[in-house]
């Protein structure tokens, strides 16, 4: 170990000596500080460390001379391991320094502000930490800044306003704080700037609106709070912006329609509120909108329409309503299409069916009661349309559809109730679209021999036929689904006056599958009691935990109901999944099974 010790040493002296003497090529403090960083580094560990220490400086790898000095470092990608050694404030002749995509650790040597040449400064993807040095904002002739994927703390201070030539500014992924500063705001040269994830709070200055030469901008994942300034309008240079997974508020500002070169707008995950503006339709070179995650609400503008380079449409998880535009027919490069979980209603527009590059398509958890088949659509490989008011007829065209996601669905037509007198004529139907459909109507969940058509009818009603019908639709092409109609209450009178109905007295404990199964958001669970008990009704999950009580009560005989809506002790929403219910009475002990799909 000590001859080898000895022979680096003896190898530096050399290598110091040959740099000297092979025409003096650079400035003795320029070849001492490029060994420092060698040795700082593992240099000897090094990706690639052609010629090093062994010819010209000229010669190694990643260096760049000229009349005598160091003006590029490009040690890219290059397994350097270690810290910036101070040294590196002596390169005072660089104008590019470029050491990212490696395993740097420490703080940034205060010596950087040194380089008051530097013109390019790359540190991005290492594990570098602590406050970036305030020297570096001194250092004005900066024009491009990459800090980006680092571990760095702390907040900008005024005197970035210091670096006026800057073009290019990148510092996200690291875990910079605070206000920015206003001065940031002077840089109106800046074409690029990404500060985003990391831990920036505070408002969205209207300063933003002088950054007019803005060609990205990006501050999503940050805690940025208050309004999206509606000077934000101003930067009509720029083609991408990102806002999302902030604290943004209030309206969708109607000035984003002067961004008309935006090619990109991501502003999900926040808490904007109110319609998307009819100007967004201005900006007919966007291919990516993401709005989701928000509060926002109304209707679809027609605009969106002029949106005909858009491949990428996400509006899920806000509070839109009424229907979809026809105008979505316009985008005919429309790969993605993402509006679930929102407050649609009506008929999915036939100009849907009519997209070329259409892949995925989902509209799941809305209201939605008519889709169109889509087999025309050849890209298609992903349809995602449960929790809506399709029936049978939406779904047996499209059954052939890749990735296809179709149940459950909601029950099909209205809740009854019918009073008739004794000995008449009841007949009882459902309305439910399709080709191959099987019905079995039910009476107070039992099954009805024979009843199998889409109507059934009683001549001669008694009595006995009082009680609650639910027919129950099935499909031998859509085998996936089961349609329910919903209850009709039917009350029988008799010939004396005395009416009888579905509240006449059971004759025994009955504990019925709960409707719908599987279901969204709200499942009913019914069960008969023939006498007044004390009565437990639990929901538990497949590990036999409690996750709700839902009756614990002493209850009156007759037939009871209750609804669960898929939450817990503590009100929170559980995850999807097979769950148990089970009643417990004096005499009476019976569980059942549901499933919970969102």
């Amino acid at each position: 170990m000590i001859k080898m010790k000895f022979f680096i040493v003896a190898l530096l002296f050399l290598s110091i000596g040959q740099i000297f003497n092979l025409s003096a090529q650079v400035a003795e403090q320029d070849s001492l500080a490029l060994i420092a960083l060698f040795d700082s580094t593992d240099g000897v560990n090094w990706t690639n460390n052609d010629n090093w220490l062994t010819g010209p400086v000229s010669t190694w790898r990643g260096i760049t001379v000229s009349e005598g000095r160091v003006t590029e470092i490009a040690l890219i990608d290059n397994n350097l391991t270690g810290t910036i050694p101070p040294e590196i404030g002596n390169l005072t002749g660089t104008l590019r320094l470029m050491l990212h995509r490696n395993k740097l650790t420490g703080n940034i040597p205060a010596e950087i502000g040194n380089l008051v040449n530097l013109t390019f400064l790359n540190l991005l993807n290492n594990q570098l930490a602590g406050d970036i040095p305030s020297e570096i904002w001194n250092l004005v002739n900066l024009e491009k800044v990459y800090l980006s994927q680092n571990q760095f703390t702390g907040t900008l201070p005024p005197e970035i306003g210091n670096l006026s030539k800057l073009t290019f500014i990148t510092l996200w992924s690291n875990q910079l704080t605070g206000n920015l500063p206003d001065e940031i705001y002077n840089l109106t040269n800046l074409t690029d700037l990404d500060f985003s994830q990391n831990q920036f709070e505070g408002p969205i200055s209207p300063s933003i609106g002088q950054l007019v030469n803005l060609e990205f901008l990006s501050l999503g994942y940050n805690n940025f709070s208050g309004n999206i300034p509606v000077e934000i309008g101003n930067l009509n240079n720029l083609t991408k912006l990102y806002l999302a997974s902030n604290q943004l508020t209030d309206f969708i500002p109607h000035e984003i329609g002067n961004l008309t070169n935006l090619i990109e707008l991501t502003l999900y995950d926040n808490q904007l509120d109110g319609p998307i503006p009819e100007e967004i339709g201005n900006l007919n070179k966007l291919t990516y909108l993401n709005i989701t995650d928000n509060q926002l609400s109304g209707t679809v503008p027609t605009q969106i329409g002029n949106l005909i380079e858009m491949t990428d449409f996400r509006i899920y998880n806000n509070q839109f309503s009424d229907t979809l535009p026809h105008e979505f027919g316009n985008m005919t490069h429309l790969k993605w299409l993402y509006v679930h979980r929102n407050q649609f209603s009506g008929p999915i527009p036939t100009e849907i069916a009519s997209l070329p590059e259409l892949e995925r398509f989902h509209l799941y958890d809305n209201q939605f009661t008519d889709l169109p088949d889509l087999t025309a659509d050849t890209s298609l490989t992903e349809l995602i349309i449960q929790n809506n008011k399709f029936t049978f007829e939406d779904i047996e065209p499209n059954i052939g559809i890749p990735g296809f996601v179709y149940s459950p669905q909601d029950s099909v037509g209205e809740e009854q109730d019918t009073t008739i007198n004794q000995n008449s004529f009841l007949e009882i139907s459902v309305n439910v679209g399709g080709t191959a459909n099987e019905y079995q109507w039910k009476k107070d969940g039992i099954d009805i021999p024979g009843a199998n058509n889409n109507s059934f009818t009683i001549d001669s009603a008694q009595i006995s036929d009082a009680g609650e019908y639910i027919c129950k639709i099935t499909n031998t092409t859509v085998t996936g689904l089961t349609l329910y109609c919903r209850p009709i209450h039917v009350t029988v009178k008799e010939a004396s006056g005395i009416v009888s109905s579905i509240t006449q007295l059971p004759e025994k404990f009955i504990l019925y599958q709960n409707y719908p199964n599987p279901f969204n958001s709200t499942t009913v669970l019914k069960y008969d009691l023939p006498k007044s008990t004390w009565v437990v009704l639990k929901v538990y999950n497949l590990s036999g935990q409690s996750i709700k009580t839902l009756v614990d009560d002493l209850q009156n005989a007759g037939r009871k109901s209750i609804s669960w809506d898929g939450r817990d002790h503590l009100g929170l929403e559980v995850a999807s999944g097979i769950y148990i219910y089970r009643i417990e009475t004096d005499s009476f002990i019976k569980s059942g099974k549901m499933l919970l799909i969102k």
